[in-house]
């Protein structure tokens, strides 16, 4: 009797675990609702320059995505403003016995008959769809045939090879892929990608199809993985310890985004009378010659993608902004606690999705040095991950930092007190004008942190 009571009750005790297991993998697992289309960037000088966009549409949805540019949304108070291009930021809440992300992407890049494919990939995170090793190409991603170097090594096009061996046998080349991840074809119809065991950290979202032109479409933005503070009094933690029982790494009271990135308006204007050209082809290739395509006088001029290499970027923005000093209030973003006067550490996410290295330094700011049990306040910022990965050792002190394209990094400063003016954020690159005009702009804006006035 024992013995049956026992068993029974284990069944019990296993189903009830089960269920709780079930609900918690539930609960962590999120999603959210993207739509790529196409939606013009509004700039200080006046120019509507033609971009591709994500869009963060309502649903069923458990993860918070929003635009990094609040005033991008169409609103009718206090004055009518219409929609403007902007990127993307998705917060996910971390859990450490496993947290996943599913993101419906809807493909809405179609023009004048033409539907370009497009995908997403999460730099530094694994998922989303994947290729597979092989020869071949996975189902639903486009190839092409690698190009012919028959006469690569021959001494017409190669002649520091030898002075006497005309001809050579280059290696043998695969088909080409034109995307990193699974393409989603234009429709009505979301496609779920998903990743699953996320880490913790600051990512940039980019796409993964053709991404030399996609990118500075303006087909990215930011993803947090984080366990947020839960008020002003509760510290939230961006990376844990390294054990389940260790003190957070990194602690933080309040967090804010910077994304740095460029518009090149000729580029971006070029791509757009492509994909509207009849006829235009994904995998035509650019060459410029008599007969062939981007040549004035060939029928398939504009029926290809414009040559990536010409690539001279006029507008620098900050979350989706180009400064302007006459509307500087535009440039001035909130950390993520609002108005709410928090203490402590606010942590910078900062993400480079240009294609150009910038330097950004906050003026102004203070971090904490640590000294045995002293700890004092100094200039500067406290470097504490690099492209999700927490840093190792001592942590540095630095007053700006490097960041080529495509790097994040997560700083830390101390939460300025009530009452104090917005911290200047700029590039030391000197990214700060707007197509040669506006000599006091582009990369330039203030970070909001307990305050919302400007210096």
């Amino acid at each position: 009797m024992r013995s049956n009571n026992f068993k029974s009750a284990l069944i019990k005790s296993g189903l009830a675990a089960s269920v709780l297991l079930m609900a918690a993998s539930a609960a962590h697992a999120q999603s959210v609702n993207l739509t790529a289309g196409p939606i013009n960037a509004v700039l200080p000088d006046g120019s509507a320059v033609p971009m591709w966009g994500y869009t963060c549409v309502a649903g069923a949805v458990t993860a918070t995505c929003a635009p990094l540019n609040p005033a991008s949304v169409a609103t009718t108070t206090p004055v009518v403003k219409a929609a403007t291009w902007s990127p993307v930021v998705i917060t996910v809440p971390y859990v450490s016995t496993g947290t996943s992300l599913t993101i419906n992407l809807t493909n809405s890049l179609t023009f004048n008959g033409n539907n370009i494919p497009t995908s997403l990939v999460i730099v530094g995170q694994l998922g989303g769809g994947l290729g597979t090793v092989g020869t071949g190409c996975t189902a639903g991603t486009t190839c092409t045939t690698s190009p012919d170097h028959t006469s690569a090594q021959s001494t017409a096009t190669w002649p520091i090879v030898s002075s006497t061996v005309t001809t050579g046998t280059p290696p043998t080349q695969g088909v080409r892929t034109q995307s990193f991840g699974t393409e989603v074809a234009v429709g009505t119809t979301a496609t779920a990608l998903t990743w699953t065991n996320l880490k913790p950290g600051t990512y940039l979202i980019e796409s993964g199809t053709h991404p030399s032109i996609q990118g500075p479409m303006g087909l990215y933005g930011i993803l947090v993985v984080t366990t947020a503070p839960g008020t002003a009094a509760a510290a939230g933690c961006a990376y844990p310890g390294a054990t389940p029982t260790a003190a957070c790494a990194v602690p933080y009271n309040t967090d804010i985004n910077v994304l740095m990135s460029e518009i090149d308006p000729v580029q971006n204007s070029a791509v757009q009378t492509a994909v509207g050209t009849a006829g235009f082809s994904e995998t035509m290739v650019w060459s410029g010659q008599p007969g062939g395509c981007g040549n004035p006088t060939s029928t398939s001029f504009h029926q290809c993608y414009p040559p990536a290499v010409n690539y001279t970027p006029l507008y620098y923005l900050i979350n989706g902004v180009a400064f302007d000093k006459s509307h500087g209030a535009t440039s001035l973003f909130a950390a993520t606690t609002g108005t709410t006067v928090v203490t402590g550490t606010a942590l910078v996410r900062m993400v480079n999705a240009g294609l150009r290295m910038h330097i950004p330094s906050i003026v102004g700011a203070l971090t904490n040095r640590t000294s045995g049990a002293t700890v004092t306040a100094v200039p500067g910022l406290t470097l504490a991950a690099e492209d999700g990965n927490l840093l190792p050792g001592v942590p540095r002190i630095q007053s700006e930092v490097f960041m080529a394209a495509g790097k994040t990094y997560d700083v830390a400063i101390n939460a300025p007190a009530a009452g104090s003016t917005a911290l200047p954020i700029f590039d030391r690159e000197l990214s700060l004008s707007g197509n040669a005009i506006d000599r006091d702009g582009g990369m330039l804006a203030y970070l909001g942190i307990n305050s919302t006035t400007l210096p």
